[in-house]
């Protein structure tokens, strides 16, 4: 058996098409001395991570060109040069793929594959009326073709009434499409009685070997709130993508201002007179900043939500949508305790947030 000496990877990534992918390599990593089974590891999720510039503003759709208006995605390659102890000559492996700043949990496994083609946790979603409904997909190898939204007539028969199709990627397409079009938002302003997303996940509970196909079901739920408004806070989920929750309860706000402040003499003196002004202040307050914060409250959901909370608690990227503006947020809890209709009875979060920007403009 050929003895591996020491292994160099190679490392590129890159936003856009696969075409645009650079002439030389962003990382070099070279490893010596591999473990018992003649293996030697790189990891490199961290650094493909950096190149992950995460870009939204409430357009969930593509240019003409095909290419996303959300940023979310890159592309990496690698080649690694495996050298050997003995004369057996070098080999090169490659491999190549689409990142997301999407995560797994201990309890998942190592390098854990998605279960799931629809890319959020929960069965349920929560839509004020006549708002519309957006599911984040997967469209890569075995991923969604189709995702149906489902309504009622007069008699309770549901039918379809709305059809989105997608044509599925291999790991590098060719042509307008860029890295970011592996995830799609299926969208729809029906009313929605139920939505089946069908893909060819063969990790998915529901994939079946006879039909080649696995349908996940999704169930909104329409919820009318007369007297609050409702806001719309987006987040990077742990699949890596951009997921709506709806807060459709009190709003609460909050500035905190921070400011220096010295004492000094206004004494003057004229050739006739010492005096000082009772109109100017002896304490100078400078360096004025200010934080603004706010606490929305969920309003009653169910307990799968104890998931998407934790998603949302864990996320680095976090938008509210406040009148006409996107806007990132930051989330100021540190903790959140799971709620269950067994101890809590009704199950409603309340979460703090605060601008992530100064309250006094400081980009200038």
């Amino acid at each position: 058996m050929a003895v591996l000496s020491s292994s160099t990877l190679e490392l590129y990534c890159w936003v856009g098409k696969w075409e645009d992918q650079p002439s030389s390599f962003q990382y070099t990593i070279t490893k010596s001395s591999p473990d018992s089974n003649n293996t030697i590891r790189f990891e490199i999720s961290e650094l493909i991570q950096d190149y992950i510039e995460v870009l939204f503003n409430n357009d969930y759709t593509r240019t003409s060109e095909g290419v996303s208006n959300i940023k979310s995605t890159c592309w990496w390659r690698y080649d690694k040069i495996n050298t050997y102890s003995d004369a057996t000559p070098t080999t090169i492996d490659s491999a190549y793929g689409v990142a997301t700043k999407g995560y797994g949990y201990f309890e998942d496994g190592i390098n854990s594959n998605n279960v799931s083609s629809k890319l959020i946790s929960n069965q349920y979603i929560y839509v004020p009326e006549n708002n519309t409904i957006r599911v984040p997909v997967y469209i890569g190898p075995n991923g969604v073709r189709v995702v149906r939204f489902y309504s009622k007539d007069s008699q309770g028969n549901e039918f379809i009434a709305d059809n989105k199709t997608y044509t599925r990627y291999s790991s590098a397409p060719q042509g307008p499409e860029d890295c970011n079009s592996f995830i799609r938002y299926a969208s729809s302003t029906v009313n929605t009685s139920k939505i089946e997303v069908v893909s060819s996940n063969t990790s998915a509970p529901t994939y079946s070997t006879i039909t080649g196909e696995a349908i996940e079901t999704i169930y909104p739920i329409y919820t009318c709130e007369p007297k609050y408004i409702n806001y719309k806070v987006s987040f990077i989920n742990k699949f890596g993508a951009i997921q709506d929750l709806w807060f459709n309860k009190k709003r609460t706000d909050s500035l905190d201002v921070k400011r220096d402040s010295f004492n000094t003499s206004t004494i003057y003196s004229t050739t006739s007179d010492v005096n000082y002004n009772t109109y100017s202040p002896t304490m100078i307050v400078q360096d004025v900043s200010s934080k603004k914060s706010l606490t929305l409250n969920t309003g009653f959901l169910k307990e799968e939500y104890n998931e998407t909370i934790r998603q949302l608690m864990q996320s680095e990227d976090v938008w509210i949508r406040d009148g006409n503006y996107t806007l990132p947020v930051a989330i100021k809890d540190s903790s959140f305790t799971y709620k269950t209709h067994l101890n809590d009875k009704l199950v409603n979060y309340t979460v703090q947030f605060e601008y992530a920007f100064d309250g006094i403009n400081t980009v200038r």
